[in-house]
């Protein structure tokens, strides 16, 4: 299996086109991305935490891995990337949650106090995380998913911690994890993947401006769905007895919100030739909604249906690469 490593030369904070290229895939290949920590490992215990968001800044956050150059796929097309698994930690290294002033849900208008910076580490190879609680310990469950997936955008550059429908980006999905399926545009050859940002956890809408953020490897393969068959509009991240939509739109978590569920409802309308209405319908008694940012001038939505109970199966009458199987919506 290609293993793409975490070597200083493979990890970037832009998103461009003119990256150098550090990884070739064909569809249907197993590969396998390493990744660094958010921080690009600036934080340790000797030296714990951000001043404030500024210093964030500065230090160049968000780091990702890439780009990964995928035979066959050009500007129209989409990609189709399947997650197999997330290992993380498997560096050895720590994960952190940190509070930084001007970052999270208590540096805005609702509540306008300001704290002083505080970081939590912890291990995140178990499937059990120890989050300490004072004199003490809380045990919860380890959810690991990516937090930035990107594509070249066919002009633009940008930074790797923002988000938007042409490159997806930093949209902080929780169902981004094993099983699932992400599709995205093409909009330059070979698309040029990257990723990195791993979450072994993180609460709806991170609320704190950061997740329990830890590097780690991914397993992953793709596959080139061609031209313009059925609905595509904001990128889709199906899987897991899911079929649904992530929008980010800056400042504005209703507007993302209704970007997300009208994504899903036409994309029902438009695979199972429902009249609109009637998707509508059935959205409003079964759609989902999860926050998965609302911080910081982020502010990103996922919308789903339960794959069983919508009743249709995400990607039906796709054209794919050659040698790359159907999938399954869950």
């Amino acid at each position: 299996m290609k293993t793409l490593s975490r070597s200083r030369e493979n990890v970037h904070f832009y998103v461009d086109a003119g990256n150098e290229i550090r990884l070739r895939v064909s569809p249907g290949e197993v590969f396998r991305v390493q990744t660094v920590r958010a921080d690009n490992m600036f934080l340790s215990r000797a030296n714990p935490v951000f001043r404030d968001h500024r210093e964030v800044m500065q230090v160049l956050a968000n780091p990702v891995t890439g780009p990964v150059y995928i035979e066959g796929a050009g500007p129209g097309d989409r990609l189709e990337v399947s997650i197999l698994d997330i290992e993380t930690g498997d560096s050895g290294t720590e994960g952190y949650y940190t509070y930084v002033p001007g970052q999270g849900l208590f540096a805005n208008r609702f509540a306008p106090e300001a704290f002083a910076p505080c970081t939590r580490f912890c291990g995140v190879k178990d499937d059990t995380l120890k989050l300490p609680a004072g004199a003490g310990e809380i045990l919860v469950p380890a959810e690991p998913f990516i937090g930035t997936i990107c594509v070249a955008m066919k002009e633009k550059k940008t930074l790797s911690y923002e988000a938007n429908r042409e490159m997806v980006g930093n949209v902080d999905c929780p169902n981004i994890t094993k099983g699932s399926v992400v599709v995205m545009p093409v909009n330059v050859p070979g698309a040029l993947l990257s990723l990195g940002d791993l979450h072994a956890k993180q609460g709806d809408g991170e609320l704190l401006g950061c997740a329990l953020e830890c590097d780690g490897a991914v397993t992953l393969s793709v596959a080139v769905i061609r031209g313009d068959s059925g609905y595509f509009d904001w990128p889709q991240v199906d899987g897991n007895g899911r079929t649904g939509s992530v929008c980010t739109v800056p400042n504005d978590i209703e507007g993302a919100i209704r970007g997300a569920v009208y994504d899903v409802i036409k994309r029902l309308e438009a695979e199972r030739e429902i009249p609109f209405m009637d998707a509508y319908m059935i959205a409003g008694q079964c759609v989902k909604v999860q926050l998965c940012q609302m911080t910081t001038g982020a502010c990103t939505a996922y919308a789903w249906f339960d794959t069983a109970l919508a009743g249709f199966a995400a990607g039906e009458g796709r054209e794919r690469s050659p040698g790359q199987t159907e999938r399954s919506p869950g």
